[in-house]
């Protein structure tokens, strides 16, 4: 049985390969149940794809499938408080 963690956002900082179709893999990353939004950046990444993920399996899993989607990197940061204007 997966190990239940609070379910707190998790970002994923996307690298996809280059001459990818923004638009494309942005619609394919918001397909996936757990995301919540996902933002096309300039700089070191192309995409932030947000997402509430419960298990540390979960979280797992949608890097590997982001991984896969885009065909380049995926790296992980834990979004443990947020604070709004």
């Amino acid at each position: 049985m997966a190990k239940k963690i609070a379910k707190l956002h998790r970002l994923f900082f996307v690298r996809p390969k280059e001459n990818t179709n923004a638009d494309e893999l942005a619609k394919r990353f918001a397909g996936f149940d757990s995301v919540d939004e996902v933002l096309l950046t300039e700089g070191d990444y192309g995409f932030i794809v947000r997402a509430r993920i419960g298990s540390l399996e979960e979280q797992k899993e949608l890097a590997k499938s982001i991984s896969e989607v885009s065909s380049g990197s995926c790296g992980t940061a834990v979004s443990y408080y947020r604070y709004r204007k």
